[in-house]
């Protein structure tokens, strides 16, 4: 016997797809949207503050609510997402994962820019007036 989907089952799907377009048209709006399957490299500066680079090129500054210990020694790091697939963009409240000798440490994400030529200049200039004192 083939059983027809109830109204409620279509309305819901039909509710989420709708909800996932818009996340990712509010994303692209935005100007830009980190997706966790099209990471391909990443640079803490310091606990706070990771680079990360995707398979297109274009660079994103993730701040961190609390500190990531040691996250600039790491060979790997993990990005938690709370959305439903890998396309989603990462988003504040996500989470990185550093490891540690006591385990991971889930690092929550407080905010995602994307990372301007201006911007790594500015740090490159920071970094080396801190090398000088």
């Amino acid at each position: 016997m083939n059983a027809k989907p109830t109204l409620p089952v279509i309305a819901t799907v039909a509710a989420a797809t709708v909800a996932a377009a818009l996340v990712s048209t509010a994303a692209l709006a935005g100007g830009a949207c980190l997706r966790q399957a099209n990471i391909y490299n990443w640079d803490a500066l310091d606990n706070r503050t990771v680079i990360v680079e995707d398979d297109f090129h274009k660079k994103f500054k993730l701040t961190l609510m609390t500190p990531c210990l040691n996250m600039q020694y790491h060979e790997n790091l993990g990005f938690k997402t709370f959305g439903a697939t890998q396309l989603t963009c990462v988003s504040r409240g996500d989470e990185i994962l550093s490891g540690s000798p006591i385990g991971p440490q889930h690092c929550p994400i407080s905010k995602i820019e994307v990372y301007t030529p201006e911007m790594e200049k500015a740090d490159k200039d920071a970094k080396a007036a801190a090398k000088k004192d």
